[in-house]
C-alpha cells in the first residue's frame, strides 16, 4: 500500500493507493520527487514534524515532514532546513546519509502551501535510551564506555571540522546500528560556527535549544559554543554508566549543583571518570577545547589501564556494599570465565581511535555467514511482505481516561484476580495500588530507596514481592500493605526480574549481570514464610549469559526459562544442565516471556521486532511471527490466541496453532511497555513519558 501525506486527505491509507501514482481520494502525488513512496506513519510526536517510512524501490528511507502549522514560523523552518544542509555535507557512518537534494517542497492537490520535506537514510536500530531499556537498564562497562565515547567524539570531530556543532546530544538522539556503530541524529538544532554567530553570543535572536539534564549552563542562556557538545556528551555517558537519569537525586544535588555519580559507577576507572568530569565542567573554558584533546585523553586512559585481580563469578565486588554471605554453588551454562578489567587495547592507534572502521570491518566479516543463514533458514522464519500486516483486520481503541500519581516512569504492573485491582511499580521508588473501576489510587508503598522494576506475588495473592535498583527484595502483606521481610543486598547489582513457581514454593530473582537466585519460600515448618530467607539465602545460584529481563516457569514447574541477552531453559530437577536456545537477532534482547495454556509452547518477545514460538518438549524453534515495526515489549496468552504489544503503539493478535496473524489493535497514543486486559475487555497500558496508567476500551466491530 501507499500512504498519502496530504494533511487534508480524508483517507490517506486508502487500500487502492498501492499501485496508483496519485491518491485515489484527494488526487495528491503518492510518488514524491518521482522516487519515494511513503508506506506508513512512524510518529507524529517528533518535535515539529511527522516521521514516515518511505521506500526508494526496495530501500527503506526516513521521511520527515514539517507540520503545516509551522510553515509561517521562520525559525522553525530554518531549523528544519538546517538538518538537511548539515547532513548533506557529512559523509560518515556515524551520521544519517542525506543526498544534496534531500530537502524538498511537496505540494498537495488541494493547497497552495507546500509541505517541507526531508528524506534521509533510515537507521535500523534503537536509540540509546531504548537500548538501555531493552538490556535491562544496567550500567555499561568501562570497555563499552570507552568505545562509545571514542565513536561519538569521532563523529563530533567531523561535525566541528565542518564548522557546525550539534547542540542537542542526548541518548534519544544517538542510535545504534546492528554493526555496533553509534549514529548521531537530529541535526535540526545544529549551529554554524561563523564569526557573526560567535560575535553575537547572547543575542536574543539566537534560538535556544534545551534538553533537561543534558544542556550546559551557557546554552540555557542562548550562548552555546562548540564545547557545549562536550558537556552533553559527558552527561550522556554518565547516564549510560550509572543507568540514572540526569535529574535523579542519587547523582545530582540541585541545591549545590553537585554531581555524585562516581559511587554508582564503580566499574569505571579514575582516569576515565576524570575525563567525564572534565567534559561536564560548569564553565566551557574548563572543558576540553577540541575533539582532538578528548581523543588524546582517551588514548592516555587506555595506556593506564591494567588488568585487575580476577574476580570469580558469584563473588563480584559490590562497590563498598558487603556482598551476600550465603554459600553459593554457581551453575553456569558455559564454562566459567574469569572476569578482568579492560586491558590496554591491542589495536594500532589509527584503528583504535576510529572504531567505526573496526565496526565496518567486523560487519563485512559477518556478512557472508549471515547471508548464508538468511538464504538457508526455515521458510517459517521469512518475513512476509510489509502489506500483510496493514491489510489485516484492524480494531481501534478509545480512551477511558488516565490514572495519575506516579512521578516517574511506570515499569511493571500486576492485575489481581478480581480484575479491578492493579498494582504498579515505578522509577519514583514507589509501588501503588489502584481501583480501576473507581479510577482512584488505593495505597502507596514507599520503602524502596531506588527504582522499583518488577513485581511478583505468591499464588494465593496474600504476599506481594517487589524489587529493583536498590538490590533488595521486599515482601508485603497484601491485606494491609505491611512490610513483612526485607532481603537487603539480595543481589550485588540491580535486580530485573522476579517469578514465583506455580506451586507457590519457589521464588526466582535475576539481575543485570545474569545471576539467577533460586529461593525456597517454604519454611522448615512446612508453611510458606519468607522470613527464613534472611538467614538461609538462596538455595541455588545460576549464571545466565548476560543480563536477564524476564523469568517464567512452565505450567507444571518442570522448566524455568530466563530471557534477556540470552535465552536459557533450565530443568528444575537438574539445574546444572541448562539448554541455550538461539534464533533471535544478534545485539538484540528478549524483553518478555510467556507460556501457552497447554504448557507446550514457549513464546519470546524481542527487540529484534519479532515474536518466536518454541517447542518446550524438545527445545526447538517452531515459528517466527514477524510484522511488528518496533521492538516487542509484552505478551498475553488467551487460549490459542497470543497478544503482543510493541513500542509502535500497537498490539498484534496471533493464532499460535497456525502461527498466523489474526488482527491488529491500534489507536493507542504512546508506546506500550506493559499491558493487562480486564475481564470486561478493557485494556490497561503503561508506557510513554507522562508516567500515567492509560485505560482503553476496544471499539465494537462495526463501530466507526
Amino acid at each position: 500500500m501507499s500512504l498519502c501525506i496530504n494533511p487534508g486527505c480524508p483517507q490517506p491509507n486508502h487500500p487502492d493507493n498501492g499501485g496508483s501514482p496519485t491518491c485515489v481520494v484527494c488526487g495528491s502525488d503518492l510518488v514524491l520527487q518521482g522516487r519515494y513512496r511513503v508506506m506508513r506513519l512512524i510518529s507524529s510526536d517528533s518535535g515539529f514534524g511527522r516521521v514516515y517510512e518511505a521506500y526508494e524501490r526496495n530501500v527503506p528511507k526516513l521521511l520527515k515532514v514539517l507540520k503545516e502549522s509551522y510553515n509561517t514560523n521562520g525559525k522553525v523552518v530554518e531549523l528544519f532546513r538546517r538538518e538537511a544542509q548539515v547532513l548533506s555535507q557529512l559523509n560518515h557512518p556515524g551520521v544519517p546519509q542525506v543526498e544534496p537534494e534531500g530537502y524538498f517542497l511537496y505540494y498537495s492537490s488541494d493547497s497552495a502551501q507546500p509541505l517541507h520535506c526531508l528524506i534521509m537514510e533510515k537507521i535500523e536500530g534503537p536509540n540509546l535510551k531504548q537500548w538501555m531499556v531493552q538490556q535491562g537498564n544496567h550500567p555499561i562497562s568501562e570497555r563499552q564506555a570507552m568505545l562509545w565515547l571514542t565513536q561519538l567524539t569521532d563523529v563530533l570531530d567531523l561535525v566541528h571540522q565542518h564548522n557546525y556543532f550539534h547542540r542537542d546530544i542526548k541518548p534519544e538522539n544517538i542510535m545504534l546500528r546492528p554493526s555496533g556503530q553509534l549514529v548521531l541524529v537530529d541535526f535540526g538544532a545544529a549551529r554554524e560556527m561563523t564569526q557573526t554567530y560567535m560575535a553575537n553570543l547572547g543575542d536574543s535572536g539566537i534560538t535556544t535549544v534545551s534538553s533537561a539534564g543534558y544542556t550546559p549552563p551557557e546554552q540555557e542562556q542562548g550562548q552555546a559554543v562548540p564545547q557545549s557538545d562536550f558537556y552533553a556528551l559527558g552527561r550522556t555517558l554518565i547516564y549510560l554508566m550509572t543507568a540514572k537519569l540526569p535529574n535523579d537525586t542519587a547523582i545530582y544535588n540541585s541545591r549545590t549543583n553537585a554531581f555524585t555519580w562516581r559511587p554508582l559507577a564503580p566499574q569505571i576507572s579514575a582516569p576515565l571518570a576524570d575525563l567525564v568530569d572534565d567534559l561536564i565542567a560548569p564553565a566551557a573554558a574548563q572543558r576540553p577545547q577540541s575533539t582532538a584533546t578528548i581523543l588524546e585523553r582517551l588514548a592516555q586512559v587506555r595506556s593506564r589501564q591494567v588488568s585487575s585481580l580476577p574476580r570469580s563469578i558469584g563473588t563480584r565486588s559490590t562497590g563498598g556494599t558487603a556482598p551476600a554471605t550465603w554459600p553459593m554453588t554457581v551453575l553456569n551454562p558455559h564454562e566459567a570465565k574469569t572476569l578482568t578489567e579492560p586491558s590496554r587495547s591491542f589495536l594500532p592507534p589509527w584503528l583504535d581511535q576510529r572504531p567505526w572502521l573496526l565496526a565496518g570491518l567486523t560487519g563485512l566479516a559477518l556478512a557472508v555467514p549471515l547471508g548464508w543463514y538468511a538464504m538457508t533458514r526455515n521458510a517459517s522464519d521469512l518475513t512476509p511482505p510489509f502489506e500483510a500486516v496493514e491489510d489485516l483486520p484492524q480494531r481501534s481503541v478509545r480512551s477511558l481516561g488516565t490514572l495519575s500519581g506516579h512521578e516517574a516512569d511506570v515499569l511493571d504492573m500486576l492485575l489481581l484476580k478480581d480484575g479491578q485491582t492493579l498494582i504498579t511499580a515505578s522509577a519514583d521508588q514507589t509501588v501503588r495500588f489502584w481501583d480501576l473501576e473507581g479510577k482512584r489510587a488505593l495505597r502507596t508503598l514507599s520503602e524502596h530507596t531506588n527504582t522499583v522494576k518488577t513485581l511478583a506475588m505468591t499464588t494465593d495473592q496474600e504476599i506481594l514481592i517487589t524489587t529493583g535498583d536498590d538490590r533488595t527484595i521486599r515482601f508485603w502483606n497484601m491485606a494491609d500493605g505491611e512490610l513483612l521481610v526485607t532481603l537487603s543486598n539480595a543481589h550485588p547489582v540491580p535486580i530485573n526480574a522476579l517469578e514465583v513457581s506455580n506451586n507457590g514454593k519457589t521464588l526466582v530473582s535475576a539481575d543485570s549481570d545474569g545471576t539467577v537466585f533460586v529461593w525456597n519460600l517454604v519454611a522448615p515448618n512446612g508453611r510458606i514464610d519468607p522470613q527464613h530467607l534472611v538467614t538461609t539465602g538462596p538455595s541455588h545460584t545460576l549464571q545466565a549469559d548476560g543480563t536477564v529481563n524476564d523469568l517464567r516457569f512452565t505450567r507444571d514447574d518442570s522448566y524455568l526459562i530466563s530471557g534477556g541477552k540470552s535465552l536459557h531453559v533450565w530443568l528444575t530437577d537438574a539445574l546444572d544442565q541448562p539448554i541455550t536456545l538461539t534464533g533471535h537477532e544478534p545485539l538484540t534482547f528478549i524483553n518478555r516471556l510467556a507460556i501457552s495454556d497447554d504448557g507446550r509452547t514457549l513464546i519470546t518477545a524481542s527487540s529484534d521486532k519479532t515474536v518466536r514460538l518454541w517447542n518446550l518438549a524438545d527445545q526447538t524453534h517452531r515459528a517466527t511471527l514477524t510484522g511488528h515495526q518496533s521492538y516487542v515489549n509484552d505478551l498475553r496468552v488467551e487460549g490459542p490466541l497470543l497478544w503482543s504489544a510493541d513500542a509502535d503503539q500497537r498490539i498484534l493478535v496471533w493464532n499460535m496453532d497456525q502461527a498466523a496473524y489474526v488482527e491488529t489493535i491500534a489507536g493507542f497514543d504512546t508506546d506500550i511497555w506493559r499491558f493487562a486486559v480486564q475481564p470486561n475487555g478493557h485494556i490497561v497500558t503503561i508506557g510513554g513519558t507522562d508516567h500515567s496508567l492509560r485505560l482503553w476500551a476496544l471499539e465494537d466491530e462495526g463501530e466507526p
